[in-house]
């Protein structure tokens, strides 16, 4: 970043220092004091102190300078991640993961034979959490110092279209970096301001004049009908005014596959790769995916029986609803829900509706049709919880994109079909980020995105991030 960014990029990764051997003192004390009682009696596990404090501190010291290491090999400070929180706490997994394990390593290569294992793999899930906190928070502080001291980073939009409107709005609500819009230009018009709130100017000189008034540090060119000469001329121009800039590729409605940029011969291509979702990633998906649906499943049991007694005191019967939805490959299946509206509801939505709203995934925020113990649940998303069954038959996974509605399907055109290519899920990225208070096309690109970059830490980052999208309820009625 140009402004403040050295503060920026020594306090973060200084606060992770911390966090680490802290985490690592915390584990000494809980193995050592606070539950060595326990961890005897349940466990037959002895107390043993041939290690002390230091060795801890040292260990801890390890993991932290591993940790640090890879994040800035795999860029994990680069502030800029597709889908903001979700990807970042992903990539804090993967890498807290492969740092327990060269910490591991450390102690046996030192001959620490009796270091902890307990401190081990309390460090894994406990450094990860606290990291992912300590950025959000570090973010959140960073964005209002640097709007309030006038330190943010003032960017411009060349062009006035959907992926500019769209680009602006997500820069200003989920990126961490301060980004600050100063204005949406164009050139070759009057030099004011036109009805739709874009200045447009004269020559390239007069707009990169008001560029250097206003203070602008980068220029975002949005508009996919520039020429190349006209483009060209826009970033030689950028470069000679040390303004950086970012230009949109667009090619979302070219492509249908994964891609990713290569250069050959001193060209730039596009090339098609095969999803990560597929070969061996569906038997690892798979078995991610019974490892903690069967487990889930028995512990859950109580609750589910309480849950469908209350549905036939507050409603009768039936206990679940049951739907056809469309899964991997177009196959149908039948999506198990606790029951959370009377009888008959479905036929009902339709009256229901606005008549300017016209998304088949709407939701009334007040609807009559629910029961007292529908909305109990659904605030809770304890309405779901039957989709284990799906999970454990195959027809679903814990994380994918949204069931899809049969009638939703006729509405996709040509690349929201790669959608169709993986398990639905019962959480993912679309609950995770604002669930029924997301657009139609906003839910859609974040399934997407979700498909052509899948990785097992994602996975695991969503079903984090899943528990306390249902505390906090943003978004479920």
């Amino acid at each position: 970043m140009k402004k403040n960014g050295t503060a920026a990029s020594s306090l973060l990764p200084l606060g992770d220092f911390v966090l680490i051997v802290g985490v690592f003192i915390l584990g000494y004390w809980l193995r050592h004091f606070a539950l060595s009682d326990l961890l005897e009696n349940l466990f037959g596990i002895p107390n043993d102190f041939r290690l002390e404090l230091w060795n801890y501190i040292v260990s801890g010291s390890v993991m932290g300078c591993m940790e640090l290491m890879m994040f800035r090999a795999f860029r994990v400070y680069r502030q800029e991640f597709g889908i903001a929180s979700v990807e970042e706490l992903a990539w804090i997994l993967r890498v807290s993961f492969i740092a327990v394990i060269i910490t591991f390593a450390f102690t046996f290569a030192s001959r620490q034979l009796m270091f902890s294992r307990f401190v081990l793999i309390f460090a894994f899930p406990t450094t990860s959490i606290a990291i992912y906190m300590w950025h959000g928070l570090f973010h959140r502080f960073y964005r209002w110092f640097a709007h309030r001291s006038d330190r943010g980073i003032k960017v411009a939009f060349y062009g006035y279209n959907t992926y500019a409107r769209e680009l602006e709005d997500y820069m200003q609500k989920k990126v961490s970096i301060p980004y600050v819009t100063a204005g949406f230009i164009t050139c070759g018009s009057t030099g004011n301001e036109d009805p739709g709130g874009v200045l447009s100017f004269e020559s390239d000189s007069a707009m990169f004049i008001w560029m250097y008034e206003n203070a602008i540090d980068e220029l975002i060119i949005t508009d996919p009908e520039l020429s190349r000469e006209d483009t060209a001329k826009l970033i030689y121009r950028c470069e000679q005014e040390n303004i950086s800039y970012k230009l949109i590729a667009d090619i979302s409605d070219l492509v249908t596959r994964t891609t990713r940029i290569i250069h050959m011969g001193g060209v730039t291509m596009i090339e098609s790769v095969p999803p990560p979702l597929s070969g061996s990633s569906i038997i690892l998906k798979r078995i991610f995916d019974l490892l903690i649906a069967v487990p889930a499943a028995i512990i859950l049991i109580p609750i589910g029986l309480l849950i469908a007694i209350a549905i036939v005191i507050d409603s009768g019967f039936p206990i679940f609803y049951v739907q056809t939805r469309l899964g991997k490959d177009h196959k149908e299946f039948r999506l198990i829900k606790f029951r959370s509206m009377k009888v008959g509801a479905h036929s009902e939505k339709d009256d229901l509706l606005p008549e300017d709203k016209h998304e088949l995934l709407s939701k009334l925020k007040k609807d009559p049709r629910i029961t007292r113990v529908g909305r109990l649940i659904r605030k809770f998303s304890l309405d779901e919880l039957p989709q284990l069954v799906n999970v454990l038959g195959n027809s679903m996974s814990l994380v994918g994109p949204r069931p899809h509605i049969p009638e939703e399907v006729k509405r996709y055109s040509i690349k929201h079909f790669k959608k169709l290519e993986v398990l639905p899920g019962m959480t993912g990225v679309c609950q995770v980020s604002g669930r029924n208070d997301l657009s139609y096309r906003e839910m859609v690109k974040l399934d997407l995105y979700y498909v052509d970059n899948w990785s097992i830490w994602m996975d695991l980052s969503i079903l984090v991030m899943t528990v306390p999208a249902i505390i906090l309820r943003k978004g479920a009625y």
